[in-house]
């Protein structure tokens, strides 16, 4: 990779702190990941599927809240635990 941009972008990366490096690394494996289309749901572990599965069972079944409802008790669970 030798193009005046890759240049430029590896020029930019010596200048960054060292603890922002791997942060730089991760975004570029997502990059990667995203440049080969690829449907992320096909990436999905079976107990994420579950997961989803059961999420929409939920909905059918109407086990959900309002958005504002959901904030509030995890705004209550979150107090609960704290000390």
């Amino acid at each position: 990779m030798n193009t005046p941009i890759a240049s430029i972008i590896n020029q930019k990366i010596k200048t960054l702190p060292e603890n922002l490096l791997q942060e730089v690394d991760n975004y570029i494996d997502f990059l990667k990941f995203k440049s080969l289309n690829s449907d992320w749901s096909e990436q999905l572990s079976q107990s994420q599927i579950a997961l989803v599965e059961k999420g929409k069972k939920d909905i059918d079944e109407g086990r959900v809240f309002p958005h504002n409802e959901a904030k509030q008790k995890i705004k209550e669970y979150i107090k609960s635990k704290s000390v």
